[in-house]
């Protein structure tokens, strides 16, 4: 019995060993990969390695997500694990609560209170170099805030309007915040979120474009001002794909087209790519629809049209800004669009050769919360 108990012992070593040599040999082979599309986000990347990040914790923190980002297989087993907790009836995976009405909302769990500061520093640092440009900050409350009646009871989420209050206390007094927040709450019945995906839609976009008019003293444009599309009915988005299964109905996407004076060019910089709208229909046929609005995330777009030529606007932003651009381009006789996740250009350079008169810094409080890119701004 004992020698039979050894030999097991040592054969499930072997395999674990055997086991461990295979995943790495697989991951020193295999291509790294450095975005996941099902999952709609960037994949981490192998660190450099420094004795300085060794020793502070760093290095160890990012090798791990790493290994957690580009494990071989990994599709597989966030799959077969949300069909675990389907089974189990749990009402969250993968950091992603099931509420009502199958309303899927992410997790909000606030950083460390230095890493909000040194974000809000970099800004304010920025903006003291600038002060001849007129600059607002719009962040913006995730369905975590506005539909938080439909998450299950006892949810453990952090306070999101809380943490938005802090920053707009911290930022330079030279910055014009902008807060959505109750046009965004008085509305929350309407359709102002995807179910399946982390975005807000066209029609909660639209709403702080009014709010962002009446904070600049601009008109807005009307709603019946807009040709508004139904271009897809059957968008499963971000969140799906991070439980890993269908839940209720698929999202329907509507685009916000001017009847009048939509002209413009649209020139991806870093693609070489120009177009005549800021919509990409080839990305319908993806599965990540929301692809739909600039074609996805790009270091810079440049974008001219019918505005106030006298106005040039400098937007640094995430995704939650791709169905709010639309909205912007009767204002401004040229827009420059920024995403610092991507951008590895000099920002003052851009400035300066493009004779920048407005700036806008625009986030959804999930990505400004959990995103260190802003920090690459100065």
């Amino acid at each position: 019995m004992d020698k039979s108990n050894k030999v097991n012992r040592r054969l499930m070593a072997v395999v674990f060993l055997l086991f461990i040599a295979i995943m790495s040999i697989s991951n020193i082979l295999r291509r790294e990969k450095t975005f996941s599309e099902a999952e709609n986000r960037n994949l981490a990347s192998r660190p450099e390695f420094s004795l300085g990040a060794l020793l502070s914790g760093d290095y160890i923190k990012h090798y791990e997500s790493y290994i957690s980002d580009q494990f071989p297989g990994r599709g597989l087993f966030i799959n077969a694990k949300a069909k675990v907790d389907k089974l189990m009836g749990k009402s969250e995976s993968n950091d992603v609560f099931i509420g009502k009405n199958n309303q899927l909302i992410e997790d909000f769990e606030e950083r460390a209170q230095e890493e909000t500061d040194h974000k809000v520093l970099a800004i304010n640092e920025f903006v003291k170099k600038h002060e001849n440009i007129n600059t607002s900050f719009m962040l913006i409350p995730t369905a975590t805030e506005i539909l938080k009646d439909k998450l299950p009871k006892y949810a453990p989420v952090d306070n999101q309007l809380e943490y938005m209050k802090y920053i707009e206390g911290k930022l330079s007094s030279n910055v014009k915040y902008i807060n959505p927040y109750n046009a965004l709450i008085n509305n929350k019945d309407k359709y102002l979120y995807y179910r399946t995906d982390h975005h807000w839609t066209s029609k909660g976009a639209y709403l702080a474009y009014v709010e962002f008019c009446k904070s600049l003293g601009l008109e807005p444009k009307k709603e019946g001002e807009f040709q508004v599309e139904l271009v897809a009915n059957d968008f499963y988005g971000s969140l799906t794909s991070k439980i890993g299964d269908k839940r209720g109905k698929p999202d329907c996407i509507n685009v916000y087209i001017p009847k009048e004076n939509g002209e413009m060019v649209v020139n991806y910089i870093t693609e070489q790519k120009r177009t005549t709208t800021l919509y990409s229909s080839e990305n319908l046929d993806k599965k990540d629809k929301y692809e739909v609005f600039t074609g996805g995330n790009h270091s810079h777009i440049n974008i001219k049209s019918l505005g106030d030529p006298k106005k040039k606007l400098l937007v640094v932003k995430d995704s939650y800004a791709n169905s709010f651009l639309p909205f912007l381009i009767s204002h401004y006789g040229e827009i420059d669009v920024v995403d610092l996740r991507y951008y590895m250009d000099n920002m003052e350079e851009l400035i300066e050769s493009k004779d920048i008169t407005d700036m806008l810094f625009l986030y959804n409080a999930n990505t400004f919360n959990s995103d260190d890119s802003i920090l690459n701004l100065n």
